[in-house]
């Protein structure tokens, strides 16, 4: 019996040892990633996101409009996964809105034809798309990881907790840009892992990483501000390739790689709707800064502007009111601009912390209340919202915001404590440096979110709710999996024998 026990163990083990090995690991991790994310947005029923009025700008850079089912309807209330050929004239070319968004449903257009979908575009092909490369991303982020297998497969449970809560698989059926930022970010988090590999497993990383920063930075104005720790985290690592080794040389590639990511800023920067940029600062404006003040007619005043536009406080760019409208507004357009949102906000630094203060609420419910995330042929009611998997998100509400973002704090400080002592473990200094970096994500998109428009917050911190939990993830990574190297073997033994042989020699 005891040796049948034995036997059954050492089976076991052997078992285990084979699929620890990284290219076995990786792989299965992988296909159980995209498996699992299939059945977690399909099962009993494709879900998705519903519009808010910016599908349209996205979905007509590819000549698409929406395909109405029976009993649904345009905005928030129903996901709608249908999209017809849009005929000529029906798609303006101004409101083509460019950018990395468009990536995705581009791709899902021959996906739809594959799979039998009647649709010229449906979206439960891009969700189904994205499936695949979610297990791609898992792939290369479970080949990075090292030690005992079943700490490897908790870091990747832990990481499959985040991106298959309601907050970011959602966006897989969605018309929204904010799908290609989310995939880039949870790519370029799968490369970073590799840069303290070999050389080859650096090189490596720093392809895929560089491609998943780029498709970031590219998919809309607001995600422009994560380009800065990206560059900072691309300037700090070293890359040696062949002869191409040293101080200086093992820093050539990602000084490529962070020019690419800074061109893929300058050109979102440079090509965004004119429209967006005035919209935005308008209603950061009328809607952050007026909306919840005392008096608004003062605040207008300090901005430059006749002190009844404070009659417009709360309105946005959208509303039947809306300070556009003002027969004047020409007149004071050029008084909308961040310069004067920064100066203001500089001597008013107590509407800058209500600002920060109404944003770590936003922060906490982690996705939006008002966009429906069922069909219509589902039968729920208008509206509805599924809770498939929201595990992180109801971590963010139970701990609250300001907690969040602290303890994100905390991380990064730690993360820069332990990076100065880890010298002899390159595998663990990539995953803290890499902590550090989302930490960096995290608070460029909380600014940027609170002071760049100052609506629809909770549906804008999508980024930086995503990268507060990669880090709690990579917080994890880098405890369990990242085990310093052994000792090289001792040299006494051969050295030893050398000299045993050279007496037998002489004698």
């Amino acid at each position: 019996m005891s040796e049948q026990r034995t036997q059954g163990r050492r089976r076991a083990e052997r078992a285990a040892a084979f699929l620890g090995r990284r290219w076995v690991f990786g792989p299965l991790v992988g296909l159980a990633a995209a498996l699992v994310m299939v059945l977690r947005i399909f099962h009993h029923g494709a879900i998705g996101l519903a519009d808010n009025g910016d599908g349209p700008s996205r979905m007509c850079a590819l000549d698409a409009k929406v395909h109405l089912d029976e009993g649904s309807w345009w905005w928030f209330r129903y996901a709608n996964f249908r999209y017809d050929h849009a005929l000529p004239g029906e798609c303006p070319p101004g409101s083509r809105y460019p950018g990395s968004g468009q990536w995705m449903p581009e791709l899902a257009r021959p996906v739809s034809r594959l799979l039998g979908y009647s649709a010229y575009l449906d979206l439960r092909a891009q969700a189904l798309l994205w499936c695949g490369l979610v297990g791609l991303a898992f792939a290369l982020f479970a080949v990075a990881l090292r030690g005992r297998l079943l700490l490897r497969l908790l870091v990747c449970a832990a990481l499959f907790v985040v991106v298959g809560d309601s907050v970011v698989a959602n966006y897989a059926g969605s018309p929204f840009s904010e799908l290609a930022g989310l995939t880039g970010l949870l790519f370029a988090t799968a490369g970073a892992m590799h840069l303290g590999g070999s050389p080859r497993a650096r090189l490596l990383g720093l392809a895929v990483f560089t491609v998943g920063a780029v498709t970031v930075v590219a998919s809309k104005m607001q995600a422009l501000t994560m380009a800065v720790p990206f560059l900072v985290l691309l300037l700090a690592c070293r890359v040696p390739v062949g002869r191409w080794t040293g101080r200086l040389r093992d820093r050539a590639l990602p000084l490529v790689a962070a020019l690419v990511v800074g061109a893929a800023g300058v050109h979102t920067l440079v090509y965004q709707m004119e429209a967006f940029k005035e919209i935005n600062r308008t209603e950061m404006i009328f809607v952050g800064i007026m909306g919840k003040s005392s008096d608004p007619a003062a605040d207008a005043v300090d901005l430059g502007l006749p002190a009844d536009f404070g009659q417009y406080a709360g309105m946005n760019w959208w509303g039947e009111k809306a300070p556009q409208k003002d027969p004047r507004w020409p007149e004071v357009k050029d008084r909308i601009t961040y310069a004067n949102i920064g100066g203001y906000l500089l001597r008013h630094p107590g509407v800058a912390l209500r600002i920060a203060d109404g944003g770590l609420d936003d922060f906490a419910a982690a996705r939006p209340g008002n966009l429906g995330t069922y069909p219509v042929a589902a039968g729920k009611p208008a509206g509805a919202q599924e809770h498939r998997l929201a595990l992180y998100t109801g971590f963010l509400r139970t701990l609250g915001g300001g907690w969040v973002l602290g303890l994100q704090v905390v991380l990064a400080a730690a993360g820069a404590w332990w990076l100065r002592r880890s010298g002899g473990n390159p595998r663990r200094r990539a995953v803290l440096a890499l902590m550090i970096c989302l930490g960096g994500v995290t608070l460029t998109q909380f600014a940027t979110a609170m002071y760049g428009e100052a609506i629809e917050n909770t549906k804008h911190l999508i980024y930086g709710v995503f990268a507060t939990g990669l880090s709690f993830v990579l917080a994890a990574a880098a405890l369990l999996t990242t085990p310093a190297d052994g000792p090289a073997p001792s040299a006494a033994p051969d050295t030893e024998r050398t000299r045993r042989r050279k007496r037998v020699t002489t004698g």
